[in-house]
């Protein structure tokens, strides 16, 4: 692969009952499992669901057998404590979770159940740059919704590729009609939006994307399924 690219995988999970979280445990450690009982039932179930499919991804992608050590960095990202681990992210939103890897480079990735808001082209003109506001709401009503989400999880997952926090968003610029954004704290970006079925997502990453792998987690069968990819739409750092 060239080193000035990434390749990039993707799993995607229905929260599953609470009666399945134990057999989801065996490639995680202990500390991993420990760290679980510690959260009230909603937030562990996320926890280890999703602590659960980053441990797949990493049996299928290297073939280890139980989940790396996971440290929180200063800035409360979490990363693997071995550096030449893959980059990862993880996301959940509504009964969906989803992660990415890559091995070569720093990855960000957001995904939002597409949902109605109250006041959304108010958000969004608080949110947004004046551009964006504006190309949003030259939309058809029945489609500035998905507009809404296409634009806050392309922000999100830049943000949560350079570690910063939501009130960092006014340094980020798009141009939906040229796909082309940038932000202030993140030099150069590659990123990918997309949609399926009810959810919206987006990946960010400091390298030009090669390639994109994409499964679908099956919790009943602790198993992967290969998932092929919605439509993708691309953004780049204006050169």
């Amino acid at each position: 692969m060239n080193l000035n690219s990434t390749k990039i995988t993707i799993a995607t999970l229905r929260l599953p009952n609470e009666e399945w979280l134990p057999s989801m445990q065996s490639r995680l450690p202990l500390s991993i499992r420990q760290q679980g009982e510690q959260f009230n039932p909603k937030r562990r179930q996320q926890f280890i669901s999703g602590r659960w499919l980053l441990a797949e991804l990493m049996f299928h992608q290297l073939g280890c057998s139980e989940l790396p050590a996971v440290l929180t960095s200063d800035n409360g990202r979490p990363i693997f404590i071995d550096a030449g681990l893959p980059d990862f992210n993880i996301s959940h939103s509504g009964e969906y979770i989803m992660v990415a890897l890559t091995q070569n480079a720093r990855i960000g990735l957001d995904v939002e159940h597409i949902r109605p808001r109250r006041k959304l082209m108010e958000l969004a003109q608080y949110s947004f740059s004046d551009n964006e506001y504006q190309w949003l709401r030259n939309l058809p009503e029945s489609k500035q919704t998905d507009g809404f989400w296409q634009l806050w999880t392309l922000r999100e997952s830049v943000l949560k590729l350079s570690a910063k926090g939501v009130w960092q968003m006014k340094q980020i610029q798009v141009m939906p009609q040229e796909k082309k954004l940038f932000a202030d704290f993140q030099p150069e970006l590659f990123c990918i939006t997309s949609r399926h079925q009810d959810i919206a997502w987006a990946i960010s990453t400091n390298l030009p994307i090669q390639h994109i792998e994409s499964w679908l987690a099956d919790s009943e069968k602790c198993a992967l399924i290969p998932m092929a990819l919605p439509e993708l739409v691309g953004f780049t750092t204006p050169k």
